[in-house]
């Protein structure tokens, strides 16, 4: 059966018959119409059958028919899960899951829609492991209907939604099943559930509440250090998250160990990136310190000494940070073995790249900005970085204006952050206006409160009343809004 090259045409305009621009990761058509595109760009092999075989039986007749009814991407997989008994989706239908998966995180797509780029490279092994847990699986299904839908302008649609609360449903039976709650892939399943936050708009502005499940799992097997290669590179992608949000979710409570082996990866350990991770991880003990020290009266040189001390660190590998970032704005380095148009968007990937980790670097040091001043150190100097700090996040969200939405979401935590670090009302405005932007990249709900939520974490990152909302509280309020935006649909 020789592989004879078609088109590159994706499947809607190929069933339709109409022509297809073939641009990535959505075709005009498609995004006209709004509707999941799948395969535009993509050189594809049909198959022809040896004249000498035998004409297709009754049973293939009978596929082909259904086949050819159904549409691409939708998979209702009727799967029942007794606790601690997964089992495997259907063949065929886990095949296409994995090649929709695979078209959607590919190298090649505009860093604007870019998975692989923006979440991690953890994610090119995951096609490999599908079929083998279904916390997974169900996960990966609902990230794929979600970024696809999110590509075309449509965010939340009820297919994505009843996956999505499938998917939770399938993701706490294995949470609550001794064997599979420490398993790599029910991890990686937690972390695919934490993209898809960003693509079906989150029910609170700043954290979903998936990664108290990442603790818990690595609680569960009482080890915080990636066991194996894929561990390694998912652990880069999930440790700041689950750092973040363990600022915010009182039911994630790690010790200093912990965070530190959650944090430190031998990818980045040596490197301004992987160090200024390793000073955020001290974060939530010394705010729990400090707030303590400030409620009781206590004398609060030694936490004040010692924030001071991580402020600095952070500034030093800020410094390094940025360095890097200007001596490559305009690389000379040459690259070999690839076309113009491959090495400009080589070059473009990894410039922005060094953005984002420049942005991240922003964001911690801000953290530890809030508290000094908060706990009275060097207050001319504090408000005057704070300052500078924030202008940087501003000149940032400009110049990564060419990358959003998904390339430059990262932003609204460094926006926010900038916000709650600085006092003067002008900048604050400033802040406000590009902020609000930012936010409609993601139609993220309930956007009155903003102010009101922006104040909150401000008394908290000034170790003031604490802006914490438990990991039970959101999660039950995300699945009753889920439930309730789909009419009540029960997937199971």
């Amino acid at each position: 059966m020789p592989g004879v090259p078609t088109g590159r045409a994706c499947d809607g305009c190929r069933k339709q018959k109409k022509k297809c621009d073939e641009k990535q990761p959505s075709c005009s058509r498609c995004a006209r119409l709004k509707i999941p595109c799948i395969g535009s760009g993509q050189l594809r092999f049909k198959f022809q059958a040896d004249k000498r075989s035998a004409k297709p039986t009754k049973a293939d007749q009978i596929v082909a028919r259904v086949d050819q009814r159904q549409p691409p991407r939708q998979h209702h997989f009727i799967v029942s899960l007794p606790p601690g008994s997964p089992t495997g989706l259907p063949g065929n239908a886990l095949t296409q899951l994995a090649s929709a998966f695979t078209h959607s995180i590919k190298r090649s797509t505009d860093l604007r829609f870019n998975l692989w780029w923006s979440f991690g490279s953890f994610l090119e092994d995951v096609p490999r492991r599908l079929g083998t847990n279904e916390a997974l699986d169900r996960a990966v299904d609902t990230v794929t209907t979600a970024h696809a839908n999110f590509c075309v302008g449509r965010v939340g649609s009820v297919d994505a939604l009843a996956k999505y609360v499938q998917a939770l449903r399938t993701l706490r039976v294995y949470l609550k099943d001794p064997v599979h709650a420490q398993s790599t892939n029910t991890l990686c399943a937690v972390m695919i559930l934490l993209v898809c936050q960003m693509f079906m708009g989150p029910t609170s502005r700043c954290w979903s509440g998936h990664a108290e499940g990442a603790a818990q799992i690595l609680r569960v097997r009482q080890q915080f250090r990636p066991q194996d290669p894929f561990e390694q590179k998912l652990f880069l992608s999930l440790r700041g998250v689950v750092l973040f949000e363990g600022l915010f979710n009182d039911r994630i409570k790690l010790s200093p160990q912990e965070w530190d082996d959650l944090v430190r990866n031998d990818f980045d350990g040596s490197t301004p990136d992987g160090r200024i991770l390793l000073n955020l991880s001290r974060a939530p003990g010394l705010m729990h310190r400090g707030r303590e020290t400030l409620s009781t009266g206590v004398d609060q040189t030694g936490v004040r000494d010692e924030v001071w001390s991580v402020y600095q660190t952070c500034k030093m590998n800020l410094s390094a940070i940025k360095l890097r970032l200007d001596e490559n704005k305009d690389p000379t380095l040459e690259i070999t073995g690839l076309s113009p148009t491959q090495k400009s968007f080589v070059r473009q990937a990894a410039y922005s790249n060094y953005q984002r980790m420049y942005g991240i670097g922003l964001v911690i040091t801000l953290f530890f900005n809030c508290m000094l001043g908060a706990l009275g150190a060097h207050d001319e100097m504090t408000v005057f970085d704070g300052t500078y700090l924030a202008e940087e996040v501003l000149a940032l969200a400009e110049a990564s204006r060419a990358y959003r939405p998904i390339g430059a979401g990262y932003l609204l935590v460094a926006l926010t952050v900038a916000w709650a670090a600085v006092p003067d009302p002008d900048l604050r405005d400033r802040i406000m206006v590009v902020l609000k932007d930012y936010h409609g990249d993601f139609k993220i709900r309930d956007s009155g409160c903003m102010i009101q939520e922006l104040e909150g974490i401000t008394e908290h990152l000034r170790l003031g009343t604490p802006f914490r909302i438990s990991g039970e509280k959101m999660a039950a309020e995300a699945q009753e809004l889920e439930l309730d935006k789909i009419g009540g649909l029960s997937p199971m």
